[in-house]
């Protein structure tokens, strides 16, 4: 299995579209797809219409057993999460070995031997996220335009250091997405070259309300076609090329 982990500590980046939109297009491509929603927003959740009453994720963490694994199309599944999973951390920090749960977790669950991983991480630098990076091979940051928001990445670079001295290794940084963007602005192209200064900017996905409609809506599995989604597109076949 490749695990990506797609992150930022900071909210309201379309961190979780970047993940549902990465998801829907890889597994349309044939490529087997398992969606974990490592937030307990359960944003990503919703983006495919489901919820899980049953708290699922949340037992799986605690109980260091296999994730969920509900199907959304023929090569997409989910992991799907909860408010629950708010508990988690912080009933997990004082717990040994609480950095490797998930991969521990993911370690004892069935999926294809070719499945690529993709971990919504929440918008925090708590053990949750912490967990994500530590079962993740790659990292992509989720970057919107803005002078906060090279600050956050900054700090995530930072956090990703530590995690490679003390806790994985073979944690590569893959590169960064910038989200919501007008084309004309000068702001974008601002952004975009302060971030490719720590991290290669992958693509640049325009702002289109039809697919954050999709996302809030639950219905972004039958979204064919959108200005954004056809930025994701081109972001999933460099992924492909350079990484899957």
């Amino acid at each position: 299995m490749k695990i990506i982990a797609i992150a930022n500590q900071k909210g309201g980046t379309a961190k979780t579209t970047t993940t549902a939109a990465m998801g829907v297009l890889l597994s349309r491509c044939g490529t087997p797809v398992h969606l974990v929603d490592m937030d307990p927003q359960a944003s990503l959740t919703r983006a495919f219409g489901r919820h899980d009453s049953s708290d699922r994720l949340y037992q799986s963490l605690t109980d260091r057993a296999s994730l969920p694994v509900d199907r959304l199309a023929p090569y997409l599944t989910i992991s799907p999460s909860s408010i629950e999973l708010t508990r988690a951390e912080t009933e997990l920090l004082a717990e040994p070995g609480r950095e490797y749960f998930l991969r521990t977790c993911l370690e004892r669950t069935q999926l294809p031997e070719n499945t690529l991983v993709l971990f919504d991480c929440p918008p925090s630098l708590g053990i949750l996220a912490v967990n994500c990076l530590a079962a993740a091979g790659g990292l992509l940051t989720v970057v919107q335009p803005g002078g906060f928001e090279l600050h956050a990445l900054v700090h995530l670079q930072m956090t990703v250091r530590v995690i490679q001295d003390r806790i994985q290794p073979d944690l590569h940084v893959l590169g960064a997405i910038i989200t919501n963007a007008h084309r004309r602005r000068a702001i974008t192209e601002q952004v975009a070259a302060e971030v490719s200064r720590v991290s290669p900017v992958l693509g640049i996905v325009r702002s289109d309300a039809s697919l954050l409609y999709a996302t809030t809506a639950g219905t972004i599995l039958g979204l064919s076609r959108s200005r954004a989604m056809d930025d994701y597109a081109r972001v999933a076949k460099r992924l492909s090329d350079e990484v899957l």
